[in-house]
């Protein structure tokens, strides 16, 4: 056994075991414990066992994943060819042989790639939905699924669909869905109206499974029986009727008790009472509970006695209780008729709409994947076609290995148990390697239960008589990480947990939990008192939390790379900015943080998803492709001209304006132009921009008419040379992310229908289409990491379901510390317990009021699943990383009922070292080290220049106030620390203009424009367009009660200034500012060193 063999049994994995190909084994693996290792060395093992490679199929969720096993698979088997025969032995060992047996077996691993790579048929590695696709595809052509086309999304089949049921609704009013769809539109509106029932084919092949055989108005009766639903006039005809005489006994004793209160509640009660039962009811549901549903507290006192009498007060509490429990029991039975009508409406609306959109499907022999799932479960359990989709699977397959099992939801394992399921005690049953870790299930938005992988687990035990073997070893993180989670996770009663231990002991870690930003630095609430809105603008405040947090980050990070020890492979080095790993839950608050690490010159890559049509990269080609569509369109000209491909200036568009006359598009003044210039003897510099323009743009026109679009795209890249002159103006550190969107907007062009739109308009169409479809937008190119200049030296932002699967030496969970539970109403509640073989309950949850008490059970399940996945995003959080985690987040304005995970993490640090904040050993510091040799975004982005034209060197006058505004910015978000320090500055500079800025923002005078309460909005480093063509850039432009303020910041003091010619520069900027904002009054200021102002 050689070293990595012992190392796994010195830990307690029985690798042997788990690799036996004999047998079949269910493993629950931790994160870091080595599952793809291990399913990939079960392979090998079958092949070294003489399997053929065909009879092998190995199931994942992801075709990453899938393409990881294979490209892992190919590696191993040519180390084995290629290898000495020492090297070869010892990759046996590991994986459970001994000695002789792996003498043995050498010439047939010898042997294994050349076996593996010419097998007819293949192995098969794909994943749940590829299997599916398999299934369908080998259906007999009774099955009515020949000639099926796979769609990854339909969100534009549903569009259609909507639309032809809302003709059919419109056509035939008198129908039971048209008058559902009514009811629904009346009671939630159109937007929640969609969302429901989007929501309801989402899930339409649970609904399959449920109504197999049955019509849908049994199910809607089985439904009703359930919630027990009952007409509300009834409920509340009964409650009247039971207590009438009770409630005018009830009145008077309120009206006695001379209370204000009660006086006004019981007066409301005894006018009611000669009134309707539902003015009966409501005036009685006001007098006995409070808004919020809850009995009002009314408790006996010598005050009530005196009033009403001892039996009085006796008779006025008693009542009250009585009839506070009665009418609280009738608005529930109300709640749960409202309940009801809102599924009977849904359900008749949904099925209606599904029918139309499966018969559209039909039509156009189209499916998407929930549809793929349906039709492979509909395949292996119809008993007319079940045998043949059997049989050819037995005479294949003899292996089923299962990746990432935890991540199955019910309707799958349902599919691959209808298969197993076939085979009875007498039959040589397929071995089974299922490989999971229920802990890391975080995909119950796509339908994953980690219940299946427990039922699966006692499946094969049961009827294949597999071994269970647990491996709660992780080969990934530090011990100090590793102590953290187990206490964390063993205090939590929802979260089945067994304690982990870190086979690394001697790499060090350290888990550290930051203090949340303040919320005051959220800013001072806006005045609550009333105000006249015509005359007294609304002042907002300025929420810096996150700001601040991001700002935190992004210092914290300059403090670490290069100066913090990470250890990879057992060699310590300075660590860089790619094993820096920022993680979050949700996306919304990604531009803050990206931002910070733009300002202070950090590197980053984000995986932005359905994000590539707002680059502006994209933006820049979809604003050509508009004009050579409608060569009419002079801002998609005037767009196209000034991006990187043809680099015009403002003095270019003045003069294309100022040729021809007002009725000529730009299109023709852009070819008089380009005319005039190339009539002459030659072609003056300042001209060759204008005639290329002219020249490429009029070749383009001639094959958008006939070329397909990526064709078209693919001659724009190479004879417009995009890549070069991009490359040449975007900065370093932003180059790979632009060059990587570049690559994926002609992919999309490929990829969109298959290349199939006849025309460029048509293109178009469909790209403004998916810039508003967050489901189906391409995603941001993604940078390979095969490429150094790419992905060397760029800490990466994700997103944790995103993450899943990767490891990095630093990871930091950011905006940690949310509690508050995003708002969830109008969807699907199911039920579906996985030993099951079809859902026990399906219906739809509205708003809280109108939830009802019957599926209480239910929806505190759903609550209990919900936290139990908050658990496990923060078990995947803390271990991806192997060394350091930072966990950082600002304070809520308002406390949620969720525990947030930094807390969770706090309190695990806490109990293992009281009164710290970090847990670990101390990071180890490299002093001398060098920093970090990567691209580095600088703080302001100076406007590009033409190629060949020296940039002018700054003056002094420009560094200082490039300094000071640096510095302002950085003391407005409360950090000591400096900004980057520029080029030529000096200690003693920076000390000046530190005093100088905080001399500003003391000043009395100056408050107005730096303390966020008293302003609506600023921006710093404004760059802008003024009258004469010419750009400039504001120092800061505050937007005040009573106006704008432009703010000029200069060195010096006043005496000493040139005050007409900085007068004339400011007056200059308002100008530019009013015609911007021409309804609110713009003013200058100048600000000097010595915090002096001077009003212009």
């Amino acid at each position: 056994m050689n070293a990595q063999a012992a190392d796994r049994a010195a830990a307690g994995f029985d690798a042997t075991a788990a690799l036996d190909p004999r047998a079949s084994v269910v493993v629950e693996a931790c994160a870091g414990s080595g599952k793809t290792w291990l399913l990939v060395s079960r392979i090998v093992r079958l092949l070294l066992d003489g399997v053929t490679p065909g009879r092998i199929l190995a199931i994942t969720f992801t075709r990453k994943a899938a393409r990881e096993i294979e490209a892992r698979l190919a590696s191993w088997l040519r180390e084995l060819a290629t290898g000495s025969d020492q090297a070869a032995l010892n990759f046996l060992a590991d994986r459970g042989m001994d000695e002789a047996a792996a003498r043995a077996c050498l010439p047939r691993a010898r042997g294994l790639l050349e076996l593996v790579l010419d097998a007819q048929p293949a192995m098969t590695i794909t994943t749940f939905h590829g299997w599916f696709a398999r299934i369908v595809g080998a259906a007999p052509l009774t099955s009515g699924l020949a000639g099926m086309t796979l769609v990854e999304s339909g969100r534009q089949i549903v569009d259609e669909a909507w639309q032809q049921f809302a003709r059919h609704c419109a056509r035939e009013p008198d129908s039971a869905a048209a008058a559902s769809l009514r009811w629904l539109l009346g009671e939630i509106g159109i937007a929640s109206t969609r969302l429901l029932l989007g929501r309801f084919l989402a899930r339409r092949a649970e609904w399959h499974a449920l109504c197999e055989g049955r019509e849908l108005q049994s199910v809607i009766e089985d439904l009703r029986e359930f919630q027990a639903a009952r007409d509300p006039d009834e409920s509340r005809a009964a409650f009247v009727a039971e207590f009438c005489a009770g409630l005018e006994a009830f009145a008077d004793l309120l009206v006695a008790n001379r209370t204000a209160t009660d006086v006004v509640l019981g007066s409301a009660l005894q006018t009611a009472l000669a009134g309707t039962t539902e003015a009966i009811f409501d005036a009685a549901s006001e007098a006995l509970l409070t808004q919020k549903g809850e009995a009002r507290v009314r408790k006996p006192s010598k005050a009530m006695e005196q009033r009403l009498g001892r039996a009085g007060a006796g008779q006025y509490i008693a009542l009250h209780g009585r009839f506070a429990e009665a009418v609280i029991d009738a608005r529930a039975e109300i709640a749960e008729a409202k309940a009801f009508d809102l599924n009977r409406h849904a359900l008749t609306a949904g099925s209606a709409l599904l029918e139309l959109l499966e018969r559209h499907k039909r039509d156009r022999r189209l499916m998407d994947f929930a549809d793929l799932e349906w039709h492979a479960d509909r395949l292996l359990r119809d008993e007319s076609e079940a045998g043949f989709i059997q049989v050819r699977l037995d005479a294949r397959y003899r292996h089923i290995l299962l990746d990432e099992f935890q991540d199955t939801n019910p309707l799958q394992w349902r599919i691959l148990r209808a298969w197993l399921d076939a085979y009875d005690a007498t039959q040589d049953k397929p071995r089974v390697f299922m490989v999971g870790d229920p802990k890391q299930s975080i995909y119950r938005f796509r339908r994953a239960d980690p219940r299946v992988f427990s039922a699966a687990t006692a499946f094969f035990q049961r009827d294949f008589g597999a071994t269970v073997v647990p491996n709660d070893v992780t080969f990934r993180n530090a011990p100090a990480i590793i102590d953290v989670v187990n206490e964390l996770f063993s205090h939590e009663p929802l979260f089945a947990f067994r304690t982990q231990s870190a086979r690394q002991t001697a790499l060090p870690g350290r888990v550290e939990v930051l203090a949340p930003i303040p919320l005051a630095a959220a800013g001072r609430p806006a005045d609550e008192q009333l105000r006249d809105p015509l005359a007294v603008p609304l002042i907002g405040a300025e929420d810096l939390r996150y700001a601040e947090e991001a700002a935190l980050l992004a210092a914290r990070l300059g403090e670490i790379v290069g100066r913090w020890e990470v250890v990879e492979q057992g060699v310590p080095r300075p660590a860089r900015y790619d094993d820096v790993l920022v993680l979050c839950r949700r996306r919304a608050r990604l531009a803050e943080y990206e931002r910070a690490l733009r300002n202070a010159g950090i590197p980053y890559v984000t995986s932005s998803r359905g994000g590539l049509l707002r680059t502006l990269e994209a933006e820049d080609l979809c604003a050509l492709l508009r004009f050579l569509a409608s060569p009419a369109d002079d801002l998609a000209l005037a767009h196209a001209l000034r991006t990187p491909l043809f680099a015009l200036t403002d003095d270019d568009l003045l003069q294309i304006v100022r040729t021809g006359d007002a009725a000529s598009s730009w299109w023709m003044r852009l070819g008089r132009l380009a005319q005039a210039d190339t009539a002459g003897a030659g072609v003056s510099e300042e001209a060759v921009a204008i005639v290329r323009a002219h020249r490429l743009l009029g070749r383009w026109l001639d094959l958008s008419a006939h070329l397909p679009v990526h064709d078209l795209l693919d001659r724009i890249y190479f004879e417009g040379e995009i890549t070069a002159r991009t490359r040449a103006i975007v900065p370093p550190a932003a180059w790979p992310s632009v060059a990587a969107n570049l690559d994926a907007f002609i992919a999309a062009s490929l990829q969109l229908d298959a290349a199939r739109y006849p025309s460029l308009p048509r293109f178009i169409d469909e790209l403004a289409r998916l810039a508003d479809a967050d489901d189906e937008a391409p995603d941001e190119g993604v940078i390979e990491t095969d490429d150094g200049e790419a992905a060397l030296g760029r800490v990466r932002i994700m997103t944790i379901h995103g993450a899943k699967g990767l490891e990095a030496p630093i990871v930091w969970l950011i905006d940690a510390n949310a509690t508050q539970a995003p708002a969830d109403t109008y969807r699907v509640l199911l039920d579906w317990p996985p030993q099951a073989d079809r859902p026990t309950h399906f219906s739809f949850a509205g708003r809280k009021d109108a939830l009802g008490v019957s599926r209480a059970g239910i929806l505190a399940a759903e609550a209990e699943a919900a936290e139990r996945e908050d658990l496990n995003l923060l078990y995947v959080a803390l271990t991806r990383a192997t060394q350091y985690v930072f966990v950082s987040g600002v304070e809520e304005a308002k406390a949620g009922q969720r525990t947030s995970a930094w807390q969770r993490v706090t309190q695990a640090v806490e109990r293992l070292a009281p009164g710290c904040a970090v847990f670990g050993s101390p990071a180890r510091r490299i002093t001398d080290a060098p920093r970090p040799a990567v691209p580095t975004a600088p703080r302001a982005l100076a406007a590009a220049t033409a190629v060949g034209v020296r940039r002018e060197r700054s003056s002094e006058g420009q560094r200082y106030g490039t300094r000071l505004h640096a510095l302002l910015e950085a003391r407005a978000f409360a950090t000591d620390a400096l900004p980057v320090r520029l080029a030529g500055s000096t200690d003693q500079a920076d000390a000046v203009i530190a005093r100088q800025a905080q001399a500003i923002l003391e000043s009395a005078e100056l408050r107005q424009f730096f303390d966020p309460a008293q302003f609506l909005r600023a921006f710093n480093e404004i760059e802008l367009a003024l009258a004469d063509g010419s750009t400039g850039r504001i120092d800061r432009l505050v937007e005040c009660p009573d106006g704008w303020w432009v703010i000029d910041y200069k060195s010096g003091a006043p005496a000493s200034a040139p005050l007409d010619e900085y007068s004339l520069q400011v007056s200059r900027y308002c100008e530019a500012v009013g015609q911007v904002f021409p309804a609110r009054p713009v003013r200058g200021v100048l600000v000097f060193g010595n915090a002096q102002r001077i009003d212009l």
